[in-house]
């Protein structure tokens, strides 16, 4: 929520002077000396100084006239406001017996302090900034490099990431103090307008690998449209919704992020016995007939850093026996994406899991805690909050949504108009009966106080709260959120997933998921999974058309498809065993 209150207003008569100042930093960030205006600063004081001692020589020709009823010539009157302005003297016309000409003359002293001090001040600055003062690069000399338009705590991660397999990168920042701070940060950053031609030159976009444009949505789509434009680089976009990454493809861009919509699913998907399906095996080499994969779900299950399961074993908290869905990769806060076994220790991380819908789902019931229940609180119904409304809906839960504003709600449920801060309007929305909040506003502040709000007057209740910042993740569970999702953490996931895609980063290459069609004698999978414990896992059996759980008693018959994750060494030795690929 943002107000205009504390903005003061420019007085008009300084609305033309060069501003040593700029504001543009918003949020209350201090004042930063702006350095591009000391040239033109500098002219225009020694213009008012040339046009100060040219207008005085004749009003003092006239004043001692006048006043002091003594003639002096041009000669006189120039060196007079020469001497006076530089204030090295005016003897030789002393004395002055008349107020009016002592008035001029500390006009005159003055007048030539304040713009003798401005005009070395303004030299002086000049010459720090050229020899002092830190400047930013303004042209990028680099090739086969990542530009980012923006710099935030998804891009962050991304460079993270990107910095591990050697890629280069930079990072536009239209004004030369951000760039300062972004490469006192260690970030490779260039002053440049990448909303501009020129800027995007000057980021070396014809020399560019790709262009990933992570500004603000209007901006993007101005960027896509100019790199689109100007040069066959591709283009992979950050949009907020789905009917803007369709803009975002008519203007060019080969990948298009979606954040806030997909940040909405998995608010939900923590609560309620149904993962989202997504994406995520692209990040995994995957050769299985999309007949196949249609019938399995591909979904992502969050870890939270309070979950029962963090420190424990897989084989401890017998995911694979409890709900038959396999568990294809972890994917860590870092980016780094591993196979587990039994023996991997479950921490703070991302799953990405992959097996027939029912088992996927059971598994999303079982880390997911006790299920949303029957009154669902929806705190925001921004973005975040319309997408997670409509997953609500599918599982036939109709939220009562709470909103600072009075707006249309694109889902079944009821809204209450107020602040989710405030506990009157928490109990509007009988908070003392919820079974479950989802929290989804756009500040950290106002989430982690909604947080102590709800939990205060239900202490029962499960709060599951979107995290805007990495760093406040631990504050919403010490203010006692149960589930809480980073928008940076996923947000760099999704961009992770659209850079393999891309060929800009590998994906998970020692491992592969390949379809087998079984050719040998009849045997039990527990026999399989014993074989080849630890390098083969069997994510399904697909026998008549029809996917199976492989449970540890069942028997793969003859001309059944078996559905594996291995090691490309251990697949084939299963193939070598009397399994041949579907190409075969």
């Amino acid at each position: 929520m943002e107000s205009s209150e504390g903005q003061k207003k420019v007085p008009r008569f300084f609305c033309n002077w060069p501003k040593f100042w700029d504001n543009k930093g918003g949020n209350g960030d201090t004042a930063r000396l702006r350095i591009t205006d000391y040239r033109h600063w500098l002219i225009r004081l020694l213009s008012i100084f040339i046009l100060i001692i040219v207008i005085m020589i004749p009003v003092v020709k006239y004043a001692m006239l006048i006043y002091e009823g003594r003639v002096i010539t041009t000669n006189q009157a120039i060196i007079f406001v020469v001497q006076t302005i530089t204030t090295t003297g005016y003897g030789e016309l002393l004395p002055f017996e008349s107020y009016q000409m002592t008035l001029i003359s500390i006009f005159l002293m003055i007048s030539g302090v304040f713009l003798i001090f401005m005009i070395i001040g303004s030299i002086m600055t000049s010459l720090i900034e050229k020899h002092v003062v830190p400047r930013a690069p303004t042209w990028a000399k680099m090739r086969g490099h990542i530009i980012f338009t923006s710099y935030n705590e998804t891009i962050e991660r991304a460079i993270r990431l990107i910095r591990q397999h050697q890629i280069s990168y930079v990072v536009a920042a239209p004004e030369q103090h951000e760039a300062v701070e972004l490469i006192k940060k260690g970030i490779n950053a260039v002053c440049a307008n990448p909303l501009q031609d020129e800027g995007l030159k000057k980021l070396g976009l014809h020399q560019a690998k790709l262009v990933v444009a992570s500004s603000e949505d209007t901006q993007n789509i101005n960027i896509t449209l100019a790199v689109s434009t100007i040069s066959k680089v591709p283009v992979v976009t950050m949009m907020e919704n789905n009917n803007r990454a369709q803009l975002a493809y008519s203007a060019g861009a080969k990948q298009v992020v979606v954040l806030e919509e997909t940040l909405g699913r998995q608010l939900v998907d923590w609560i309620c016995a149904d993962a989202s399906p997504t994406e995520f095996l692209k990040l995994i080499d995957v050769d299985v007939d999309p007949q196949i994969i249609a019938k399995l779900k591909p979904s992502i299950i969050h870890i939270g850093s309070r979950s029962e399961f963090k420190g424990k074993t897989i084989g401890e908290v017998k995911i694979r026996t409890e709900t038959g869905a396999t568990i294809a990769a972890i994917w860590g806060g870092d980016g780094a994406i591993t196979t587990p076994s039994a023996d991997t220790v479950i921490k703070e991380s991302t799953l990405i899991v992959l097996g027939p819908s029912d088992n996927v789902d059971r598994l999303a019931a079982y880390v997911g805690g006790p299920g949303a229940g029957e009154h669902v609180i929806l705190a925001g119904a921004g973005r975040v909050g319309q997408e997670a409304g409509k997953m609500l809906n599918k599982a036939g839960i109709y939220p009562v949504a709470i909103d600072i504003v009075d707006r249309p709600l694109f889902f079944e449920g009821i809204l209450v108009v107020g602040d989710t801060t405030k506990p009157h309007i928490l109990q509007q929305a009988r908070v003392e009966e919820a079974d479950t909040i989802i929290i989804t506003l756009h500040d950290d502040s106002l989430n982690i106080f909604t947080v102590l709000t709800s939990r205060q007057l239900n202490p029962e209740i499960n709060v599951v709260v979107r995290a805007v910042h990495a760093e406040t993740v631990e504050r919403l569970h010490q203010a006692g959120a149960n589930h809480v999702l980073s928008e940076s953490l996923l947000g760099s996931q999704l961009l992770q997933v659209a850079l393999v895609e891309m060929g800009v980063l590998p994906g998970l290459t020692d491992y592969l998921i390949r379809e087998l069609r079984w050719y040998g004698a009849p045997i039990h999978i527990k026999d399989l999974a014993e074989k080849y414990r630890g390098h083969i896992k069997i994510i399904c059996l697909v026998r008549e058309g029809q996917v199976l759980e492989p449970r540890a008693e069942q028997v793969v018959q003859e001309k059944d498809i078996m559905v594996v994750l291995g090691t490309q060494q251990y697949v084939e030795m299963l193939r070598q065993q009397g399994a041949v690929r579907r190409d075969f």
